[in-house]
């Protein structure tokens, strides 16, 4: 293993006065000890930067670096970016935490694998704090027996939630600098997907490992409020990125634009899902917002999510109902 190379981690921090503490010490109990560990402050406006700077002053691997205004994700990591000075790069979010084998399994991929164009990537847990669960997510069961993919199963990671995010992956910091590579700060929507498919493209990555366990806890707050702001050029974001992931696959044009015609379709019904599923809107405001969507078939699909929430409503009922009578018999 190459305990001898630095990897630098950039924490973009805000308004995470309560859990940046636990983020930063579970890195430090990690068992690969060659960490630079970068603290972005995006002007919180509470406690958050006293509670980054003590960290700073406890850990000598810990830097604090404050931004000039609040800016956003994107220009916080890109802040990061900037102060990182390792041979390899992590992303950890302020409100998340890893294993203590994090790091290190990591690292280890990379030498097992002697291949700069085979890009590690690990499992991790996903926590819903309102409905206090967890979803370990990982390779999917069918193809665990040869940890070793091509580039082609990027469809499926993306499905499985392992492809569009990047705290679960390990980067090569000379190639991101040397190619300028950066998180567009002007995406709404799919912006770390963004700077995946860019490194990917310039490290000429060809495949993935698969570390087939979860090293990192990521701490889901299951907010719609993302979903009811979302417009036309926010989904466009999206389907750019896709065209670029098919276009790294080797796809034909012809079937790039009918693939990214069945995402699109794809991502307007999970959209209207969502906003139907929304509890802090009325009826008239979830169909107002339904009719923002950029479809040619825009009744026909708030029509289908009207009568499948009506369909779910029932059945809620006949479950509840069920379980009454089985309480009684009880």
């Amino acid at each position: 293993m190459e305990t001898n190379k630095k990897v630098s981690i950039v924490i973009p921090v805000y308004k995470a006065a309560d859990t940046i503490t636990r983020c930063v010490e579970s890195l430090e109990r990690n068992t690969y000890e060659n960490l630079q560990i970068i603290l972005i402050e995006d002007c919180s406006g509470d406690q958050t930067i006293n509670v980054c700077k003590k960290l700073a002053s406890m850990y000598d691997n810990v830097q604090c670096i404050e931004n000039d205004e609040n800016h956003g994700v994107s220009y916080t990591r890109n802040h990061g970016l900037d102060y990182a000075d390792g041979n390899y790069l992590m992303f950890v979010d302020s409100d998340d935490y890893v294993e203590a084998d994090y790091v290190e399994m990591m690292i280890s991929a990379i030498s097992y694998v002697d291949d700069e164009r085979v890009m590690p990537v690990c499992g991790y847990v996903n926590h819903d704090e309102k409905k206090n669960g967890r979803t370990d997510i990982f390779l999917p069961s069918h193809e665990q027996e040869d940890l070793k993919k091509s580039i082609q199963i990027m469809p499926e990671l993306y499905e499985n939630r392992m492809l569009q995010i990047i705290w679960n992956k390990i980067f090569r910091l000379d190639v991101i600098k040397q190619n300028h590579i950066r998180f567009k700060e002007e995406m709404f929507i799919g912006e770390d997907f963004r700077f995946l498919l860019e490194y990917m493209k310039a490290a000429k990555i060809s495949g993935f490992f698969f570390v087939n366990k979860a090293l990192c806890h990521y701490m889901r707050d299951n907010e719609n409020s993302l979903m009811s702001r979302l417009l036309e050029t926010k989904i466009q974001d999206s389907l750019d990125n896709f065209k670029i992931m098919y276009g790294l696959m080797g796809k034909s044009a012809d079937d790039i634009q009918k693939l990214i015609a069945e995402e699109k379709q794809k991502q307007l019904e999970y959209y209207a899902y969502t906003i139907m599923h929304d509890e802090n809107m009325t009826t008239k405001e979830k169909k107002e917002k339904i009719f923002q969507l950029p479809s040619d078939h825009i009744q026909q699909l708030y029509k289908q999510q009207k009568t499948l929430k009506r369909k779910e409503n029932i059945f809620k009922s006949i479950s509840k109902i069920k379980r009454k009578r089985n309480d009684n018999e009880s």
